[in-house]
């Protein structure tokens, strides 16, 4: 195995403009870059769209469910940077589970993995952020375009900026998430100033005013606040230090969030109160918007409408840039057509980028035509972003619990002092993608509202359908899989503590 991020200059497929396709990019990123690369979970926009679905099972209590969920998802963190100390290359989790656990797994998670991030992040994103844009004209400047026409306006600009290099794709990633984050701050700080409806008070982070049984469903929206941290990964290829940069972008891009999620939950639920909590705070479109016009003014609840807008935009480009090194790995590998291999002068993934573009298309004309809305009350692509979004989270959540596991056998045959902090910890982000499937599917949700596990179950079979095919044809192809990933030898060995010193 190679110590390098390239293979042989022979295996090299040259494109039609010359360019080498079996690279990216030189090795000019860094923990900065990588940090804005975890801002894929998109703060902003979660906080001002999904935590209203944490409120619809916890009520005033939703702080505590956030809280837990947010130990869930540090726990995850660790588990990816664990394999990230070892491991980095395009392909992020496909190379982590290829060289951490097994080939055969390692490549049919992969499958899994980019099936997700085309539902909810490559494809699926352009419907939301088709219908927030439309929105917001309508609302605020009386500008009426159909919704589908600004989610292909996003796309093209998502796509476009990855094309022109990852590393003004994600400075914009960067420059939307330091805007976005202030008038969120604003508003919290203002709402807990105040006292909200009734008061300030630690009982948001009890269950006096739900159940514990709401708490523990509430975890499971929570999780999903903080899906796509794991996209730092991605530009492993191209940071200058990848082993040191991802791991600090993964745990401080999650540790960071969550102190985020917090103070804007707690914020959401004094300033809704007990009752507005259980009831107006899921119910309304934009949550935070209400709030910012209660206790700050109609001029702050306008940008606040505008930077869950634009944090939805960075949400876009952060899981293009994620889903075409993705697809480019594996059509490296001879695992997807080679033409997915093929990479522009500016060695920036073409091909990737066509599959980005294809499935953008294809989540789009599903929303426009689809209508799904009406047995769900609600505008269709609105619902039809729900399905999509659904079915990306649960197949993603699989490779989390597959990464999980595959860290907790590397744990348990390392053994050593560090085994008994570190399996817990293992344990724990192992049991977050668990509760969450049992959260989302017991009992079963009614119709529409089950079309996200189907379409993510009929994916899962298009993914075994697929990874058959390469076992019978290709077996050779599957037991060579990420041979341009770089392992790194030089990190401590398992019974020590995760350093993030540089690399030697």
């Amino acid at each position: 195995m190679s110590d390098t991020a390239t293979g042989p200059a022979a295996n090299r497929l040259p494109t039609s403009d010359g360019a080498q396709s079996n690279v990216l990019g030189e090795r000019r990123l860094t923990s900065i870059h990588a940090i804005g690369q975890s801002l894929a979970i998109g703060p902003m926009f979660s906080a001002g769209l999904l935590t209203g679905l944490v409120a619809s099972v916890a009520g005033f209590n939703s702080p505590l469910s956030v809280l837990l969920g947010a130990i869930g998802a540090l726990c995850l963190a660790y588990v990816i940077a664990f394999f990230a100390r070892r491991y980095s290359g395009a392909g992020a989790v496909y190379e982590y589970l290829v060289h951490g656990a097994h080939p055969n797994v390692g490549v049919f998670f992969a499958g899994i993995y980019g099936l997700g991030v085309l539902f909810l992040g490559g494809g699926g994103i352009f419907i939301a952020n088709g219908f927030l844009a439309q929105a917001f004209f309508q609302s605020h400047l009386s500008i009426n375009i159909d919704w589908w026409v600004w989610g292909g306006l996003v796309m093209v600009i998502a796509i476009s900026l990855n094309h022109f290099g990852v590393r003004l794709a994600i400075g914009g990633v960067l420059a939307l998430a330091c805007v976005s984050a202030i008038p969120f701050l604003i508003l919290a700080v203002s709402i807990i100033a105040q006292g909200g409806a009734t008061g300030n008070t630690l009982s948001a982070f009890g269950t006096s005013q739900t159940s514990l049984n709401s708490v523990f469903k509430g975890i499971l929206f929570a999780v999903t606040l903080f899906i796509g941290f794991e996209a730092a990964a991605s530009i492993g290829e191209e940071s200058h230090d990848p082993h040191r940069s991802i791991p600090i972008a993964l745990i401080g891009c999650v540790a960071i969030s969550s102190v985020f999620f917090l103070l804007v939950t707690y914020a959401g639920a004094i300033g809704f109160g007990v009752k507005g909590a259980a009831t107006a705070w899921p119910a309304d479109p934009s949550p935070m918007g209400t709030l910012a016009a209660r206790y700050v003014g109609k001029g702050l609840s306008t940008v606040i409408d505008l930077v869950v807008l634009l944090d939805s935009i960075s949400v876009a480009i952060a899981f293009v840039v994620t889903g075409s090194r993705l697809f480019f790995a594996l059509a490296r590998d001879g695992l997807l057509p080679r033409a997915i291999a093929r990479t522009s002068a500016r060695d920036t993934p073409i091909g990737g980028n066509a599959v980005i573009l294809i499935a953008g298309v294809a989540a789009l004309l599903f929303g426009a035509l689809s209508t799904y809305g009406k047995a769900a009350g609600v505008p269709n692509e609105i619902e039809a972003f729900s399905i999509s979004a659904g079915a990306g989270s649960f197949l993603i959540e699989a490779v989390y619990a597959a990464l999980a596991v595959g860290a907790l056998r590397l744990v348990w045959k390392a053994g050593g002092q560090a085994r008994v902090w570190r399996l817990p910890v293992v344990l724990v982000g192992l049991a977050t993608p668990v509760l969450a499937y049992k959260g989302s599917l017991d009992p079963w949700p009614h119709y529409p509202g089950d079309l996200g596990a189907i379409f993510a179950g009929v994916g899962l079979i298009a993914v075994a359908v697929w990874f058959t095919y390469l076992r019978v044809r290709h077996a050779e192809r599957v037991s060579l899989a990420a041979q341009h990933a770089n392992v790194h030898h030089g990190i401590p060995p398992l019974d020590e503590e995760l350093d993030f010193a540089p690399a030697p």
